[in-house]
């Protein structure tokens, strides 16, 4: 299965620069670092989301498929798209060359069952007629726990803070590009077990 492409990115970050201040404690009149700090809360969200498997704000990515699968099975959501809210569009390239719109009402999204699987609705079908070409199935899928940094749970949002504090404490050697102290370990990484999604 190929990448998945970003399209639309989350509007906001699971911690806010306000939190990480203060989990930092950082003088309310220093503000001398927050361009870093909003770099740091950034790359804490993509390791929890490289780390679980899990999308952590709402945002829309899409991914592609050769073809429909046969025989009316479900498609398998590419693990990138946990935790899978809704399908944004399904399209497909006709046998003209010719990008079609699969209409929503012929579809249903099941994501509970990870990493979510999209189905047949009841009298539909898969669309015949399909490019046979490499990419000719489109798939946005919008996910993510939701819109706001408190939709996400708290023991994620706690691991991104611990690893903004040990980044941020350690800014000056990984400018420098020596070696630095471990981050916080496997003690702290249990704070993810209950959220992680394996790839089948």
């Amino acid at each position: 299965m190929a990448e998945t492409v970003l399209t639309a990115a989350p509007q906001v970050e699971p911690i806010s620069l306000a939190e990480a201040r203060l989990h930092l404690r950082i003088d309310d009149d220093n503000t001398a670092d927050d361009a870093l700090i909003a770099v740091l809360i950034t790359a804490a969200r993509e390791q929890a989301e490289h780390e679980t498997g899990r999308r952590m704000i709402t945002q829309t990515r899409e991914m592609t498929l050769d073809a429909f699968p046969a025989g009316g099975e479900s498609i398998q959501l590419h693990a990138d798209c946990v935790k899978a809210q809704s399908i944004e569009s399904i399209t497909y390239l006709d046998t003209t060359g010719v990008w079609q719109t699969f209409n929503a009402a012929s579809y249903a999204l099941d994501p509970h069952t990870l990493p979510g699987y999209v189905f047949e609705a009841a009298g539909a079908a898969w669309p015949s007629g399909v490019s046979d070409s490499a990419n000719a199935v489109r798939i946005k899928v919008v996910c993510g726990y939701g819109n706001a940094g408190s939709d996400v749970p708290q023991a994620l949002r706690q691991w991104m803070l611990l690893q903004i504090g040990a980044m941020y404490a350690q800014r000056e050697t990984f400018a420098l590009g020596v070696p630095v102290a471990e981050l916080p370990g496997r003690f702290v990484d249990r704070l993810l077990d209950p959220y992680r999604v394996y790839s089948t």
